[in-house]
């Protein structure tokens, strides 16, 4: 069976959020799927319209007013329907061929800005196979993601399954399951010797309280100014600091030592994400749906630093209210709550940690995977069900 996963590289997100599921279903029905990740803005558009994703770390980076001001103007049916007539017809026939050529059994959109041509291009090219919308964005959801022609919306949050009910969509069709994450944010926690094996693996002291940070695959909010403020305050603390794609940043952190003469680990891009939530007391990060959902997986708690404007204000009020993080945006703030919370026996950070426990949903992935797959079997009929 096939199946093709629709994304857009804007970000790390919507890619890390189709492996997740991806991956799942190749472990839960090994041999059953061949699944196809792609890019119809810069596999199958103008190059012109292809490069508007690459500009979007730059944007949110250096621009974020900029970002917000296009993001509330396009926010509405309206905005919507103009940019389906206008930009997104551009992307509509390379989802055509895809689906002629490839011949799904489903579509799983990843992307707001896919799902109404994706709708479409069925219309065109196979009326008759199934399409689910995996919303990647965690309170605050786009006009862009409610499209009334897929058959099953999964939504990451009450507040988004809300939004989505009055947006139009039918409450049979959304399915409120969470955010997917890669697996190796859903492992059990670390045993105390596991976690001791893993922070020397890492370069971290074995029982010092340990502040991350991080600003999702990009590497945003400021991160190598906020991690040169807890460098120089002199905090009993190990400091970890992850850049993400931001090569300014990590240049800028280079040989980077606290007042006391400790070596501050950095890295840019890296692969064991997952480990390092594990190694840490504390994440301080933007606001970012991935991080926020990997960090509950992983049982850690959030110093939330920055968001975007538009889609990301929703996601500080979610994780302040429940109490599994607090919004710092200021260094001033950060410096204060790292401080407060790495008092040994912090009862702010048992309470913070309890509410993260609370709040993730490492099953969320799996479910998504099992949905998917329910969908695709019955487009592809009697041949494809799962034998007795």
């Amino acid at each position: 069976m096939r199946l093709l996963f629709l994304i857009a590289d804007t970000g790390g997100g919507h890619r890390a959020s189709a492996n997740a599921v991806a991956g799942q279903l190749n472990r839960d029905f090994p041999g059953t799927y061949e699944i196809r990740i792609v890019d119809p803005f810069a596999e199958g558009s103008p190059r012109a319209i292809g490069g508007t994703a690459d500009l979007y770390g730059p944007i949110t980076r250096h621009v974020r007013w900029g970002w917000g001001a296009l993001y509330h103007a396009t926010n509405s049916r309206a905005a919507v329907a103009a940019l389906n007539a206008t930009l997104l017809r551009f992307v509509r026939p390379g989802i055509v061929r895809e689906l002629t050529e490839s011949t799904p059994d489903a579509v799983v959109s990843f992307h707001p800005l896919l799902n109404h041509p994706m709708a479409r291009a069925r219309r065109r090219g196979r009326p008759d196979v199934p399409m689910v919308t995996v919303i990647t964005d965690l309170v605050d959801v786009h006009a862009a993601w409610a499209c009334k022609d897929v058959d099953a919306v999964v939504v990451p949050s009450p507040g988004a399954l809300d939004r989505c009910l009055r947006a139009g969509i039918p409450a049979a069709r959304c399915h409120d399951i969470g955010l997917p994450v890669d697996v190796s944010f859903t492992q059990p926690p670390p045993s105390r010797a596991e976690r001791t094996a893993l922070r020397m693996r890492l370069g971290l002291a074995p029982d010092s309280f340990v502040l991350l940070i991080c600003g999702g695959a990009d590497g945003s909010g400021g991160i190598a100014r906020r991690a040169r403020a807890v460098a120089a305050a002199g905090l009993d603390m190990e400091l970890a600091v992850v850049c993400g794609r931001n090569e300014r940043a990590l240049r800028a952190l280079e040989g980077l030592h606290d007042v006391h003469g400790r070596r501050v680990t950095v890295h840019g891009f890296v692969s064991n994400m997952a480990d390092w939530l594990r190694a840490s007391d504390v994440v301080a990060t933007k606001a970012g749906p991935g991080t926020i959902a990997e960090a509950l997986c992983c049982g850690i708690p959030l110093l939330l630093t920055s968001h975007l404007p538009g889609q990301e204000r929703g996601n500080v009020e979610w994780v302040t209210d429940i109490g599994a993080g607090r919004y710092v945006p200021g260094v001033r703030r950060l410096l204060d709550a790292a401080a407060e919370l790495a008092l040994p026996g912090s009862p702010r950070l048992a309470a913070m940690r309890e509410a993260v426990r609370g709040a993730a949903r490492p099953d969320a992935t799996r479910r998504i995977a099992a949905l998917v797959d329910s969908i695709a079997r019955r487009g592809a009929g009697p041949a494809a069900e799962v034998p007795a």
